[in-house]
């Protein structure tokens, strides 16, 4: 008769992934800054010890390339293009995710400190330049396909993430009617309607 082997049940650092420290680090950083980045503050937010960490990451410097390179995969423009449509279509859903977020404000708060980061280290600095270039030459090419000049794609490009960026640093707490009538007289001014 074989031996009963006991079955050991999960514990909750045994089921956590790389994706969950990964997120827990974009939340760290959006709402305390790169500094608050350490293994220690990470393992208490989400409630386990170090070890776990150190099953996915070799170091607090492998968790920062991973949040880098995950962040230069640019999910705007994935989720953009996932979505489908014309290149009108893209344009619209990229204007409205921030007034459609279920998070208001996390994705500005995000940039903000991505920002932030790269003025203290080239390595982000050169992730982030790339970032706003790619965004930038994607965008101003889905003006260029609705029609725009080059010249005038390109400024709408840069008028799009700034509004972008501005609808997620803005506060518009209880002010829901303001946001939504700012938001479709802004699109449109965007859009060339």
């Amino acid at each position: 008769m074989a031996a009963s082997r006991e079955m050991k049940r999960p514990t909750k650092e045994s089921r956590l992934r790389k994706e969950d420290w990964v997120r827990a680090a974009y939340s760290t950083l959006s709402d305390s800054g790169w500094k608050s980045l350490n293994v220690e503050a990470l393992a208490k937010r989400l409630g386990v010890t170090k070890g776990s960490f150190y099953w996915h990451f070799k170091d607090r410097n492998d968790l920062l390339d991973e949040i880098l390179l995950r962040w230069h995969d640019q999910l705007v423009i994935t989720r953009a293009e996932a979505n489908g449509g014309s290149p009108a279509d893209k344009i619209r859903f990229m204007l409205d995710i921030v007034a459609t977020s279920k998070r208001p404000g996390r994705g500005g708060s995000l940039e903000l400190a991505m920002r932030i980061w790269a003025r203290q280290d080239p390595k982000v600095a050169t992730v982030v330049e790339s970032v706003d270039q790619q965004r930038l030459s994607y965008t101003a090419d889905l003006f260029q396909q609705a029609g725009f000049d080059p010249a005038e794609a390109n400024a709408r490009a840069l008028l799009l993430f700034s509004y972008i960026f501005a609808q997620g640093l803005l506060s518009f707490a209880g002010n829901t009617a303001v946001m939504e009538r700012l938001h479709t007289q802004c699109r449109a001014l965007i859009e060339g309607h």
